[in-house]
């Protein structure tokens, strides 16, 4: 009785024997990494956004600048003026009260706290909430770090961090974009938000609707 050897085909030889589908698994092969970098962005823990943004203030709109005939009109007056008698005590007191007035108005902070990390991510830092000059309120956060993500967003909440994400996307204002993941940065406050009820400050991230870290916000005592 006499057995027949049968040798199994080499990989490479069913490959050449079947192109097609070479190809469909290198296309799905391909779209499955491109999938994966785009929804999940790992990418992303390796590289920091770093910004270190300057202190809001108000822009204030500059002197215009004299005519001719009102540049004249002062050369004019300062020399008629050489002759007139010195400023009383009381000219004097008024003309500085009028210089004080006129100075631009500081900041003034309303509120601040630290972040707490969240969810096996990290952020650290502080978030303070600014009334400027104008009255308009920018929350600004320094030295502020965390963890990169894709689709980080910054939101005041009215719940408190210690909350679940739940109660941290319950009731929400979104203020924008995370910035930058490292650094000093500002982000204006709608009007008429209520910073009484909107307390608490939250990194989230969108895609996957968890929070990366919360800071509960303290008004500052007068």
């Amino acid at each position: 009785m006499s057995a027949t050897s049968q040798t199994r085909p080499s990989l490479w030889s069913r490959v050449r024997a079947h192109p097609r589908r070479l190809v469909v698994g290198g296309v799905v092969l391909v779209g499955a990494v491109a999938f994966v970098l785009w929804w999940f962005q790992p990418q992303a823990l390796l590289f920091d956004r770093v910004v270190d943004e300057e202190f809001p203030a108000v822009a204030t709109e500059p002197s215009p600048e004299p005519s001719p005939a009102e540049a004249e009109a002062g050369e004019a007056g300062d020399m008629g003026e050489a002759d007139d008698p010195p400023p009383s005590l009381e000219e004097e007191g008024a003309a500085e009260d009028t210089v004080a007035a006129e100075e631009p108005t500081a900041p003034r902070m309303l509120s601040s706290g630290r972040f707490e990390s969240r969810n096996r991510y990290t952020v650290t830092g502080e978030a303070t909430v600014h009334e400027l000059e104008d009255g308009s309120r920018t929350l600004r956060l320094e030295p502020f770090e965390s963890t990169n993500g894709p689709d980080l967003y910054v939101y005041l909440t009215t719940a408190d961090h210690a909350d679940d994400d739940a109660a941290l996307a319950a009731d929400f204002v979104d203020l924008g974009d995370l910035r930058g993941n490292i650094g000093n940065q500002n982000y204006p406050i709608p009007d008429g938000v209520d910073l009484d009820v909107y307390d608490t400050v939250v990194i989230w991230c969108e895609r996957f609707t968890v929070a990366f870290g919360a800071a509960d916000l303290t008004p500052r005592a007068e």
